[in-house]
């Protein structure tokens, strides 16, 4: 049976503070551009010896570094899934709308990364969920003049109520941060987990995770923050909701 392993990075990009969200949290996300070249390299060199899971590249918020990521996988003839917090499309350090239709054109998939990006997306009821996704949507349909059936959640963290709010607004491929090969479902759509890829991630690490050798730490790691999360929910929610503020 196949798998799927969907590889989540966020910027890549020599001077981190040219593209996407500027705050603390961000600089575990960024990348220079000679590392993410070698994990490309890596992740080439697993397929061929692993065809029974399939590698995405994944990157959320919609920096203007996601140009830079697209070439590097286009050297490789390989396509990325970009997904785009649309209130930032053509502000500083953000794709405009050219941009967005330049990787289109290119072959990469768009999706929605939601509209203001809250930092805790689960938080929010059910109606402010589904004005998030249509709008998000409404606006790339726009940009781009065709469906947009992916989206991938803000902050990573979710509940049944936000996959349920992305299948109603019609996403077809939801894409969360858990560390999990299987694909699941609400209702006709998939729910795939992603795998972070961070600054401190080193070679050996990623390569453990392509090989699946470390896969069940890595849950246990996402379970433990989850739970000290909830522990420290009202402090946790707050300073998360202020980061995107600016």
């Amino acid at each position: 049976m196949n798998q799927t392993m969907a590889l989540l990075y966020h910027e890549v990009i020599d001077d981190y503070q040219e593209s996407g969200f500027q705050n603390k949290d961000n600089l575990a996300y960024m990348h220079k551009t000679d590392v993410f070249r070698r994990h490309v390299n890596l992740v080439q060199e697993i397929k061929e010896k692993n065809s029974k899971v399939s590698y995405l590249f994944t990157f959320d918020d919609g920096g203007i570094s996601n140009l830079k990521s697209a070439q590097i996988l286009e050297e490789q003839n390989l396509k990325g899934y970009y997904f785009i917090t649309t209130n930032r499309i053509g502000t500083k350090g953000f794709l405009a709308k050219e941009d967005i239709q330049t990787l289109y054109n290119s072959g990469h998939r768009i999706g929605s990364h939601s509209h203001t990006h809250p930092m805790i997306f689960r938080t929010l009821n059910y109606k402010q969920m589904l004005e998030e996704w249509r709008i998000s949507k409404d606006i790339l349909e726009d940009v781009l003049g065709v469906e947009i059936l992916h989206c991938s959640i803000p902050g990573g963290d979710s509940d049944q109520k936000t996959y349920e709010s992305a299948h109603e607004v019609g996403f077809k491929f939801i894409f969360d941060s858990e560390p999990i090969l299987e694909t699941r479902f609400c209702q006709e759509s998939e729910i795939l987990g992603r795998f972070s890829v961070k600054a401190q991630t080193s070679d050996e690490e990623l390569l453990k995770t392509l090989n699946l050798e470390n896969i069940q730490h890595l849950q246990r790691t996402r379970k433990i923050k989850g739970t000290i999360k909830k522990l420290i929910f009202p402090i946790h929610q707050y300073l998360q909701n202020k980061k995107n503020e600016s």
